[in-house]
């Protein structure tokens, strides 16, 4: 009975012992990083059958047990990594906010400063104060300039910023993979050598923390197997399965190698993964940064400078400068960027050419080759569009095979990345250092003798055309052509004379390598070089940014009857005379189709055609307008002539200064600075709305992390309660032991 009781107190001392050294261990441990309580889990042994009656054999510990929760871990870590995620997001969009919002050092003093400058030098045209105004302009376009290349200069630097820190995260994941991985195989081995299926506790809780610790970089799930687990992150790519990693790597992004993207290695070969496929955590934090807010940033700003300089281009070439000259660009831009991915396996490549400024968005394009058709596809939004040939518009945006088209064909399967604004704010420059250059006057001039004797009068006339139409058709016209901003006046530096064929049908005649296109009602069917186009009274026709139409008049255009397309400036000198009999105006240019617009409804007369005098109607040809009033008598003469000294003349210097407050952004919606402010104003409720999610994913975890540690943390006055417990245990079956001891000794003196 001695030994029995002597055995029964030697294991509730061992049991006391282990209960005393696992609440130390978990003392100890109350700020440990991942550490979760143990217990100890206590069984009565197997009682022992004497005469009939069960006696008790003591106590058996049968586990250290750790106080974790899948479930709330799994919260924990679910939390963590979209708390991260907003955070690096908010921490990114925070920087760029504080840039676009400065108040002195944002674009929109820029701008101010620049209109201001064009309005005071329409004030002062000519003179010592003319000449002050036109420098201050010149100076405050390149203000202008170096502010949006500033600007763009650092979103440029963010960008490289963040290649950085993709990288930085990739190794770290890589790292955490690692060591998930040789935990597996220690943890699997340690579980074998006990064979009850009790885990190294400790080891346990580092593999867990790990995990913690991973999904602060990206979002991550697991799936336990046997004694290991299997990791996957973002949007279920495999990690750790068992002992095997699949390392991440960083690699340039194959249609732009100044972005980096992640890959993921199998066998080897390194595998492009889409951006979306890591959400949560740093890394889906800046994935989610660069792709909904840095390249929209680049690109709004990028499509301003290109409005800018489109429009002012645009209006500075209706103009001439104080040496009686054309005007030229104000501004220089660069072209749409077109790349082509590392993987095609033809030698075709993409220009990209800016049609309409207006239309512009703040979205990069691709374009495949897919089964013999070319497809466009926005990428903001995943609009597309497709055609079986190229050109083909798009937002504003013309999408042409390089040239030759006949040897640059892609092959299926090929893809292009275009990005037509993205280079917009790093390029604008001033391309005029002369202040002389700027073209702050009309390129035409109206006027009539003091010795008509009727009371007809000639309004101021403007140039609203670059290119000047007309034909030699006694039946057919030509109409107004207009150019788009793609055009560039090499296009007709030697006009272009078209020739009708019939019974063919067709018109030829076309610059060499111009591709044409003819629009017919909504249907657009693209001709390429040499282009003989068939001929529909009215169609739209277009080639190299300039666009016009041929209509019957009386009937169709005649066999070898001609079309001519030419530069409209300089302005050729004409003297009109009014016939009060026939009431009609003659004397116009032998070859120019005459448009008459009154109260809105347009009429095109042909060349060579007596036109009807309308008072007040406005009178087109060859690019300028400009109207008659009043009763002139028979005989009077008008004269249009070009402007051959823009001295003292502000016209177009007043229409520069008008492109403030024009809508020429967002499909005629908005002006720059409305443009610039509603992107200031799209980033600072970006930014307010990830603070508000930041905020909110804090508070989600840390309940989620007070659920965790009030089951699984160190509560230091429970565990000194537990020690205390422990101790008075261990106490009271060394007394145990004590007496097992004396009665053992008593029954060995009775044997003596």
């Amino acid at each position: 009975m001695g030994s029995n009781i002597f055995g029964i107190g030697q294991s509730a001392l061992a049991a006391a012992q282990l209960g005393i050294a696992t609440t130390g261990h978990n003392i100890a441990n109350a700020s440990t990083p991942g550490y979760n309580r143990q217990v100890v889990l206590q069984a009565a042994n197997a009682p022992q059958n004497l005469g009939g009656s069960f006696i008790g054999q003591g106590v058996s510990v049968t586990q250290i047990q750790r106080q974790y929760n899948s479930f709330l871990a799994g919260q924990v870590n679910a939390s963590q990594s979209a708390k991260n995620q907003a955070d690096v997001y908010y921490s990114q969009i925070s920087s760029i906010n504080n840039l676009v919002a400065d108040p002195t050092a944002g674009v929109t003093p820029a701008l101010q400063d620049f209109f201001k400058a064009f309005q005071n030098l329409a004030s002062s045209p000519n003179g010592t104060a003319g000449a002050a105004a036109r420098q201050a302009a010149l100076s405050s376009g390149e203000s202008l300039a170096g502010r949006l290349n500033s600007l763009q200069g650092r979103l440029d630097q963010i960008s490289s910023d963040v290649n950085g820190q993709i990288s930085s995260v990739v190794g770290s994941i890589n790292s955490y993979a690692t060591e998930l991985a040789n935990l597996n195989d220690v943890i699997e081995k340690a579980q074998g050598v006990t064979g009850n299926g009790s885990g190294p506790n400790d080891l346990l809780d580092q593999r867990d923390q790990l995990i913690t610790d991973l999904s602060k970089l990206t979002k991550v799930s697991v799936v336990p197997q046997g004694a290991k687990y299997n990791v996957f992150i973002g949007n279920g790519q495999p990690l750790v399965l068992g002992s095997i990693v699949n390392q991440l790597s960083v690699s340039q992004s194959l249609t732009d190698p100044s972005r980096s993207e992640v890959s993921y290695v199998a066998n080897g070969a390194s595998i492009l993964l889409p951006e979306d496929s890591f959400a949560g955590g740093k890394l889906g934090g800046l994935f989610d940064f660069r792709a909904s807010t840095l390249d929209v940033a680049r690109n709004s700003i990028g499509r301003i400078a290109i409005g800018l300089a489109t429009e002012f281009n645009n209006q500075q070439k209706l103009g001439v400068d104080l040496n009686g000259q054309t005007g030229g660009d104000f501004f220089s831009i660069a072209a749409p960027i077109s790349t082509p991915s590392s993987l095609n396996t033809s030698t075709a490549s993409i220009n990209a050419s800016i049609t309409d400024a207006s239309a512009l968005t703040t979205s990069d394009y691709r374009l495949q080759f897919i089964g013999g058709n070319y497809k466009i596809t926005r990428l903001s939004d995943g609009a597309t569009q497709t055609s079986a040939t190229l050109p083909l518009k798009m937002d504003g945006v013309n999408f042409q095979l390089a040239p030759p088209p006949a040897a640059a064909a892609p092959n299926a399967g090929d893809e292009f990345l275009i990005r037509p604004t993205a280079a917009g704010g790093s390029s604008i420059a001033v391309a005029i250092k002369d202040p002389a250059k700027l073209a702050a006057a009309a390129p035409v001039t109206t006027s009539f003798p003091t010795t008509n004797t009727g009371t007809g009068k000639v309004s101021v006339g403007v140039a609203n055309s670059l290119v000047a139409s007309g034909s030699n058709s006694a039946t057919a016209t030509i109409s107004a052509a207009t150019t788009d901003d793609s055009y560039v006046g090499s296009s007709l530096a030697t006009p272009v004379t078209l020739t009708f064929a019939s019974p063919a049908n067709t018109i030829s005649g076309f610059p060499a390598g111009a591709t044409v296109s003819v629009k017919v009602g909504a249907v657009t069917t693209n001709y390429p070089p040499p282009a003989t186009v068939p001929y529909t009274s009215g169609a739209t026709i277009s080639f190299s940014g300039v666009s016009f139409a041929v209509s019957n008049g009386a009937a169709p255009p005649a066999n070898g009857d001609t079309f001519t397309l030419g530069p409209a400036l300089p302005v050729a000198a004409t003297r009109l005379t009014f016939n009060s009999a026939a009431k009609t105006l003659t004397g116009f240019p032998a070859t120019a189709n005459v448009t008459v617009t009154n109260n809105g409804t347009s009429t095109t007369y042909p060349a060579g055609t007596a036109v009807p005098y309308t008072t007040g109607a406005t009178i087109s040809y060859n690019g300028i307008s400009f109207s008659l009033s009043g009763d002139p008598a028979n005989g009077d003469v008008f004269d249009v002539a070009p402007n051959t000294n823009g001295s003292g003349d502000n016209r177009n210097a007043v229409l520069l200064s008008g492109l403030q407050t024009q809508n020429t952004l967002g499909g005629n919606t908005t002006t720059f600075q409305g443009a610039y402010a509603q992107f200031v104003s799209a980033v600072g409720n970006k930014a307010a709305q990830l603070k508000i999610t930041s905020d909110s994913e804090g508070k989600l975890l840390t309940q989620a992390v007070t659920a965790q540690q009030s089951e699984s943390g160190v509560n230091l006055d429970e565990e000194a309660t537990n020690l205390l417990r422990y101790q008075q245990a261990y106490q009271a079956a060394g007394k145990l032991m004590q007496i097992a001891s004396t009665l053992f000794d008593s029954l060995l003196q009775l044997g003596r």
